[in-house]
């Protein structure tokens, strides 16, 4: 225990105090009350069952072993690997970065992908990702100390080129680098730890320059063969064009574009608003990287591989099967699918306040890509992993999450959909609906075009489209890379105790479950009384998240639910190629 606890005080000490030898004053840009605390061996808050059915707690067969080859000198796993260290500062990068779930899902990826190729070259049995960098070392050089040199500068050289801003402001992929006792080179060198660890950076690196996410120019959208023009929404934040909900322009069948305060001015509540009349008082959103769905995928064959069928259209009496095989018209399954969001508003619970807080990954947030990666922090933990298990289980874990990214985005650019908070907005246009009317408000009669999500006031709608729910298709993800990786589905035990207090009530968490105090939640004044979410199963962990955006205005159940399906079908695949690295049996 004291040994975790005393690298949790270390990594606090890098991430919120980052002054330097040279006397510069401390930049704190981590804001604990908004994320996991920095080593996450996780708080996670994860929710009890829903109504939907989940599967029953399984053990799967264990295609290959945890544990690292046998050739490998191993080290005491009773702190966490290099590995998770490297992982909770990236973590901390991307809490203080903008909350763009495909640029992180991309970064995280890149940058497990450079540390398991590190590692791959110390490993008798392991090939890397990236052919052409690294070279498998001789047998006896095949210690955990060679692996862990070598895995902290691939993790170093890629946290620097994916995070330069943040390094800059903080020094904290530096800091740990001294910590560690290890030097940073400027160059490769085939033969030694360090040399390999930069040659697998930078294969990462080369191998990404061109992959279609148009990184050198900040992931703005780009055209190609499958989309050859720029992305334009149909509708428009812009009330003057008619474009917006409740206006004969405007097409209740594609995504709107929100019109967002700048924080100029504020209303007499201190909450940021904006002027029509005062053009830097707001922005209008952009669509966030619309052309993700041509980046280049992990195991994937393209974005459209596992494209699901369209989402319901209203006004369309064509026949329509939703996800839960429910047969209707088109307009009726529209109706049906935002009625329930609505409902849902008009009855969220203490309880299902605290699901939808926990899972919305919003602003100063890491986004369900880093969430994913957080929550395995604790099975690490739980497991006693060397850092052979770890660089495995988050190359197959970001292998998924990326890929979930790209297939995710490409069904959001095919079918544009739109909003619950736009959808809503048009369809009760005019008219008295029962619904949550603002923090600490309940439910109440509102007006239909004001209706507005179970958010923070100060965090819209994401900018994207609906179907399908990024949330859902990642979760489900991860859910089953961690069942496959750990061979059962288990998630809750009731024994193990982490090294975390993200609701600081001073009692350390445990594995699979969150306690939210009363008034503990940050959207308003809730819950009433303490809240207890807890998951016996990955997968319930994932469903949860799912049902979390319904319970937030943000999805329906359509977006959630083939989003789940996609999900689950991505990880199956990114599993399988990652194991064929790792057991070596992948074909060039």
């Amino acid at each position: 225990m004291s040994t975790l606890f005393g690298f949790t005080l270390v990594m606090l000490l890098i991430i919120s105090n980052p002054s330097t030898a040279q006397g510069q004053s401390p930049v704190s840009l981590y804001r604990p009350q908004l994320c996991h605390a920095c080593y996450v061996l996780l708080s996670p808050p994860w929710g009890q069952r829903q109504s939907f059915v989940e599967p029953p707690l399984v053990s799967a067969p264990k295609s290959t072993p945890l544990s690292s080859s046998q050739d490998v000198t191993q080290a005491d796993h009773t702190e966490p690997s290099v590995v998770i260290k490297w992982n909770e500062l990236m973590l901390a990068a991307v809490r203080n970065g903008p909350p763009r779930p495909t640029v992180i899902a991309r970064s995280m990826f890149m940058v497990h992908t450079a540390m398991y190729d590190a590692w791959s070259a110390y490993d008798g049995t392991a090939e890397p990702v990236i052919p052409g960098y690294v070279v498998r070392q001789p047998v006896e050089r095949h210690t955990e100390a060679n692996q862990a040199a070598a895995v902290s500068q691939a993790a170093y050289q890629t946290l620097v080129a994916l995070f330069p801003q943040y390094e800059q402001n903080t020094q904290s992929f530096s800091r740990l680098m001294a910590i560690l006792g290890y030097d940073i080179v400027t160059g490769g060198d085939a033969s030694t730890p360090a040399g390999i660890g930069y040659l697998a950076a930078q294969g990462v690196l080369d191998s990404r320059r061109d992959d279609g996410s148009n990184a050198a120019n900040n992931y703005a959208d780009i055209t190609s063969d499958v989309y050859p023009d720029l992305y334009q929404p149909v509708n428009s934040a812009d009330p003057t064009t008619g474009k917006v909900p409740g206006q004969t322009a405007f097409d209740p069948n594609h995504w709107q574009p929100l019109r967002v305060s700048t924080g100029v001015i504020f209303d007499a509540g201190g909450l940021p608003v904006f002027d029509a009349n005062q053009p830097d008082s707001y922005r209008d959103q952009s669509f966030l990287t619309p052309h993700w769905g041509v980046v280049t995928p992990f195991a994937l064959t393209s974005g459209d591989q596992l494209r699901p069928p369209p989402p319901p259209q209203l006004g369309s009496s064509e026949p329509y099967t939703d996800a839960l095989g429910q047969m209707m018209t088109n307009d009726e399954a529209y109706k049906a699918q935002f009625n329930q969001v609505l409902n849902y508003s008009a009855r969220l619970t203490d309880k299902m306040k605290c699901i939808a807080e926990y899972w919305a990954d919003g602003p100063r947030s890491e986004t369900p890509p880093g969430h994913w990666n957080a929550l395995a922090h604790g099975i690490s933990y739980r497991d006693q992993h060397s850092i052979g298990d770890d660089v495995k289980l988050y190359l197959a874990l970001n292998g998924a999450l990326f890929d979930a990214s790209i297939a995710a985005w490409d069904a959001k650019r095919a079918y544009d959909s739109v909003r619950p908070v736009s959808a809503i907005r048009h369809l009760y246009n005019g008219q008295t609906v029962t619904a949550w009317a603002g923090p600490n408000q309940g439910a109440q009669e509102i007006s239909g075009d004001q209706w507005q999500p179970y958010q923070a006031l100060t965090f819209v709608t994401p900018a994207f489209a609906e179907y399908v729910s990024g949330h859902s298709t990642f979760s489900a993800a991860a859910a089953e890379v961690l069942t496959r990786f750990t061979g059962s589905n288990r998630f809750y035990d009731g024994e193990t105790v982490l090294y975390d207090d993200f609701n600081r009530d001073g009692v350390p968490d445990m594995l699979g479950q969150h306690v939210i105090n009363v008034g503990g939640n940050m959207f308003e004044n809730s819950p009433e009384k303490v809240i207890v979410l807890q998951w016996d199963t990955f997968q319930q962990a994932a469903g949860e998240a799912g049902i979390s955006r319904l319970y937030g205005g943000i999805h329906i159940q359509d977006g959630d639910r083939y989003g789940r399906r996609m999900g689950k079908q991505i990880a199956g695949q990114a599993f399988a190629l990652a194991e064929q690295y790792w057991t070596g049996a992948i074909e060039r």
